[in-house]
């Protein structure tokens, strides 16, 4: 384990102002290491080796099967390295879930209410069918999906599913910086439980590396990765920072 007790971290904000004129501004963090978290978000099995099979009759997780492909691509190639250079360094893992999964995870403390599940019914069912395929909360992949085992938690590495307990455990630990990475960059990661949108309002700084996530992107947008871009941009506007898994490795190894 390394004796560095601070990183500098590298990253960037998009600028609004002035309007005539925005546009990006670079800084660098020097970040305390046992004050900053490596946050993974949502990091589903579905159509990993370890998971259960793409579904076509079925949209969930990452929609189609290119941006699902990408996704266990990220967690190989970014997501586990930087999460095995944090845990070299003695910076915080932690791991973000859905209660989806909860009956996967039984000892991991669950608020939903499984006596009294929402049905949804008239035409929000017949949006939500026609979205994600007939009762895809029962029948679809994500009623058997686990966190993919590549970026699964190691030791006591925590993993949590709401907001209130993932703050719980960062203010008793001291943690003010959270790096994201995960998915997906225009849904979970902004707004979900834990998510930047969150965790901002609780006072944290939130960086978000950008090619450790991907969006919901349709066939049509996958190559311009336009959902992806679009969840980047209201990252790095509107609740934090973003860097790159390439500043992230700089800096942990040369911290």
């Amino acid at each position: 384990m390394s004796d560095a007790t601070t990183i500098d971290l590298n990253a960037r904000y998009y600028r609004a102002l002035p309007i005539d004129n925005p546009g990006y501004e670079s800084v660098t963090f020097e970040l305390p290491v046992r004050r900053t978290a490596l946050i993974g978000m949502h990091c589903w099995n579905i159509g990993c080796p370890d998971g259960p099979p793409l579904n076509m009759d079925y949209c969930v997780d990452l929609g189609w099967p290119e941006a699902t492909a990408e996704g266990y691509r990220i967690m190989c190639e970014v997501m586990r390295p930087a999460m095995d250079a944090a845990r070299a360094i003695g910076l915080p893992v932690v791991h973000v879930e859905a209660d989806w999964m909860d009956e996967q995870y039984p000892h991991i403390p669950s608020r939903r209410d499984r006596s009294n599940v929402w049905k949804p019914t008239g035409r929000q069912k017949e949006m939500l069918d026609r979205a994600h395929g007939p009762d895809y909360m029962k029948h679809s992949p994500l009623a058997k999906m686990r966190r993919a085992a590549i970026v699964s938690p190691v030791g006591d590495e925590p993993m949590v599913f709401y907001t209130d307990t993932l703050d719980a455990y960062l203010k008793a630990n001291d943690i003010d910086t959270l790096v994201y990475t995960g998915f997906a960059a225009d849904m979970c990661v902004l707004g979900s439980e834990g998510g930047g949108q969150a965790m901002l309002s609780r006072g944290y700084r939130c960086i978000l590396m950008r090619d450790g996530t991907v969006g919901v992107e349709r066939p049509d947008t996958f190559d311009e990765r336009l959902a992806t871009r679009y969840g980047i941009h209201i990252f790095e506007w509107k609740i934090g920072y973003s860097t790159t898994f390439n500043a992230f490795m700089d800096a942990v190894n040369s911290g």
